[in-house]
């Protein structure tokens, strides 16, 4: 079955592994467009959420309610695309990772900093407009098979 959904192994990855980092890109990209979408036109705003976070202590609560709106709504689109998957997925792992330590204890919000660790990691895959480059990791040939070290 999986070379009939995935196609022949290209030899250095699962010929599936793109195809999944895909639809972890396009899920999660999606929820977090739909959270920073909701922090920055939703019916409280900024403000609601700036007036949230100062309740719970965080300092500079308009500027840091900005910052995570801005990082969600932005972070989302890149990672649907494939721009700067690793640099706005770890972005976002901060952002879920301070979520969990001062506001929410639920299974959503380790998910998705499994999630967007996961990219960081990985980088887009094959299917995005800036396919992944790490120049440590990857041979400069543009092949997304690590280099023999």
């Amino acid at each position: 079955m999986n070379k009939e959904v995935c196609g022949p192994d290209d030899g250095a990855t699962n010929a599936c592994m793109s195809k999944g980092l895909l639809v972890l890109r396009l899920t999660t990209g999606v929820i977090f467009i739909m959270a920073g979408y909701s922090k920055i036109f939703g019916a409280l705003g900024v403000a609601g959420f700036a007036a949230s976070l100062g309740e719970m202590g965080v300092p500079a609560a308009t500027l840091m309610a900005w910052v995570v709106a801005l990082v969600e709504l932005l972070g989302g689109i890149a990672l649907i695309a494939g721009i700067y998957t690793r640099v706005f997925a770890s972005l976002l792992a901060i952002v879920m990772l301070v979520a969990f330590g001062i506001a929410s204890k639920g299974f959503d919000v380790i998910a998705l900093f499994g999630s967007t660790v996961a990219l960081a990691l990985t980088g887009p895959g094959k299917w995005a407009v800036m396919k992944g480059r790490c120049r440590p990791c990857h041979k400069d040939s543009g092949s997304s098979a690590p280099a023999a070290n």
